[in-house]
């Protein structure tokens, strides 16, 4: 990038790389990526239109209120919420979850408790969690869960102490895809004093429209606060979640403000100042064009899809479900996952592979959505097909523990491999340490990769 080029070179370039990340046919992906409805040229309009605004200062660009007013009145009403929910757009899951992890801290501290503050979070309750207790110097009390990967109530009452700041419940988990005990565990909080918060990151654009889900939302009293992605099964572009409150004074505890520098009077709803209103255009366009009509058709696709998936998977010896989910997202095992994985990519099908923890089996995790229900058929067959009916011997490493490797060698020697040809291996390598050397590999591995 050392000389300016024309428009047509730029743009030729920019295909090329985009076809690098485009190589997963619609529907073919189960993570990262949620097709569903073609939005496209909708939401690329409403990107266009909105991408030089500035939500630093809603004032100057209004919009910015329009839009979030909006969708967490639309959230509001599908969460069983009164007039008094309140919330922000964020630029994901995880950004919700800091944010709202912030305002129980906060919240907390309010009141004259002192000290180091700490958080209880299921085993099965999502990585940001863990993130939020590290941005916001908390300690992380995790708690064991049953044979079905449900928060144990008993577990997380145990753990909760007078300087517990956040209880965490899911709906569902990210992993399994089931609902945790939310009313249970919602009355333990609320007997302690303590703040619920429920992450509905993945399910809170599904659950609502899924008949006889379980119950998770504001309808349960001791609901503080929840995270909810719309870019997930909202079917948004990247970057819109929302963190919701059960009143405005909850909320205060997110916000930030300063005036103590020579400059402009700082106050930031969310993490970031300066931020542009594209996704958050394309994410009221999308909500506003599907509307509630449009998601429960959409779960209703989402679900018979499952279900079929489900079927298929409870038929086969060679298959094993990990736990009945709750919804649309499915944990399957099978002799070998991580070359079983390899099998289903080279069919094309971008496939993501769990490890092992606790008691829950390394597994491949399909997030089924609308775009689903027309494959469905050809993805259980490959899955069949591709199933392998023995364990895999071998290793990359040839006997070399990865925990014997200098940590600043392990990206170079992740890097020298093929990592299209050697996935599997590699997978099974990291699979083999403990949580906290797999850590330290990933982010060796993710330190290399950015030069």
């Amino acid at each position: 990038m050392e000389q300016a080029r024309s428009t047509d070179d730029v743009l030729a370039e920019l295909r090329e790389i985009a076809a690098n990340d485009g190589t997963w046919g619609f529907g073919r992906a189960f993570t990262y990526v949620f097709d569903g409805p073609d939005l496209g040229d909708l939401t690329a309009e409403a990107m266009r239109l909105f991408a030089g605004s500035n939500g630093l200062d809603p004032t100057a660009f209004p919009s910015f209120v329009r839009f979030e007013n909006d969708l967490v009145a639309f959230a509001r009403t599908i969460l069983h919420g009164d007039d008094e929910i309140v919330g922000s757009v964020t630029s994901g899951g995880t950004e919700s979850i800091i944010l709202a992890t912030k305002a129980a801290r906060d919240a907390l501290r309010a009141t004259g408790v002192d000290g180091r503050l700490n958080m209880v979070v299921p085993i099965t309750g999502h990585a940001a969690f863990h993130k939020a207790a590290a941005y916001l110097d908390l300690d992380i009390r995790t708690t064991a869960v049953d044979e079905g990967f449900r928060a144990i109530p008993d577990a997380i009452e145990g753990s909760i102490d007078e300087r517990t700041a956040l209880v965490v419940a899911s709906a569902p988990s990210y992993t399994h895809g089931v609902v945790d005990p939310v009313a249970d565990i919602g009355a333990i909080a609320k007997g302690a004093g303590r703040w619920l918060h429920v992450d509905a990151c993945v399910g809170g654009m599904v659950l609502p429209f899924i008949d006889d889900s379980p119950s998770f939302d504001f309808s349960i009293d001791a609901v503080d606060s929840m995270s909810m992605d719309l870019h997930k099964y909202g079917y948004t572009p990247k970057g819109a979640s929302l963190v919701l409150y059960r009143n405005a004074a909850l909320r205060s505890h997110q916000f930030f403000a300063t005036a103590g520098w020579t400059g402009y009077p700082v106050a930031n709803a969310t993490v970031q100042s300066t931020r542009s209103a594209a996704s958050l255009a394309a994410a009221w366009a999308a909500v506003s064009h599907l509307g509630p009509a449009g998601y429960r058709a959409l779960a209703a696709d989402s679900m018979r899809a499952t279900t079929e998936l489900l079927g298929v998977i409870r038929a086969n010896e060679a298959l094993e479900l990990v736990t009945e989910p709750d919804s649309p997202l499915v944990a399957v095992t099978s002799a070998d996952v991580f070359g079983h994985a390899q099998a289903m990519k080279k069919r094309g099908w971008m496939v993501g592979v769990t490890p092992s923890f606790a008691h829950s089996p390394a597994h491949m995790h399909l997030t089924i959505t609308a775009a689903h229900l027309p494959l469905v058929g050809e993805l259980s067959n490959d899955l069949v097909e591709t199933a392998p009916t023995e364990s895999a011997s071998g290793s990359i490493l040839g006997g070399m523990d990865l925990r014997d490797i200098d940590p600043s060698m392990i990206g170079v020697l992740l890097d020298s491999l093929d990592l299209d040809r050697d996935r599997a291996l590699v997978d099974a390598a990291i699979d083999s340490l403990d949580p906290d050397a797999r850590a330290a590999v990933i982010s060796a591995f993710l330190q290399h990769l950015y030069r």
